[in-house]
């Protein structure tokens, strides 16, 4: 069920950007998910990047984005926007850590392109201020755990959501990304064009519930 993304030429932040649009959801996100998720599911969005692969080793200290809601389906209260970082087992269809990392509420859709920053700190000997980290059976992570779970990200997502929410998914989202980067303890990579992936088979039964996405993915467990 995925949906094409289309490079628009102008209308960015500025400049060319990826827009995706014409589906429903009650959670609409951008993610970029490695080969190593769901290994052998036909997906056409899954490719190694650095927006997954080894945070811990790169030093990465932050991640930034900029966001623009072009149609909107449903808005709610009590949205707001998310990152969240999966690790999955050796299988690929198991999540063995679970981060998320929530921004204030937005209790209006968001007008035109927004920057949302969120901190990550790969090398911090604890967990991070603001983080909700969890393994795969709901249990919390701890501080000894932070570091090498981000030595393998294998999905990396943001969108309009806070965990442990229902939306309604009614109407169609029509939603933009540009200049992506993630910074480095070294300093700033060059902004380069996301690999926001809409789609990925529901996982089986032990791993979370599934949440629409414009690429279906998985959900971690609560």
């Amino acid at each position: 069920m995925g949906v094409p993304r289309i490079i628009e030429t102008s209308g960015g932040n500025p400049g060319a950007y990826l827009q995706q649009g014409g589906f429903s959801s009650s959670i609409p996100a951008w993610a970029s998910i490695s080969t190593r998720f769901q290994p052998g599911v036909n997906d056409p969005y899954k490719i190694d990047s650095i927006y997954t692969g080894d945070w811990t080793g790169l030093g990465v200290t932050s991640i930034t984005v900029d966001l623009n809601v072009i149609q909107v389906a449903t808005w709610a209260t009590d949205r707001a926007v998310t990152l969240e970082l999966l690790q999955m087992d050796e299988t690929g269809f198991n999540v063995t850590y679970d981060a998320t990392y929530t921004l204030p509420d937005l209790p209006e859709p968001p007008i035109a392109w927004q920057t949302y920053l969120f901190p990550v700190d790969a090398n911090s000997p604890t967990i991070p201020q603001g983080w909700v980290f969890t393994r795969g059976d709901g249990t919390p992570g701890t501080d000894a755990e932070w570091s090498p779970f981000l030595h393998r990200i294998d999905l990396t997502s943001i969108g309009f959501y806070k965990p442990g929410f229902a939306y309604p998914s009614l109407g169609t989202w029509i939603l933009g990304i540009d200049n992506v980067e993630i910074d480095f303890q070294t300093g700033p990579t060059p902004t380069a064009t996301p690999t926001p992936s809409p789609t990925a088979t529901p996982p089986p039964k032990s791993t979370p519930r599934p949440r629409p996405t414009p690429h279906p993915r998985p959900t971690p467990p609560h």
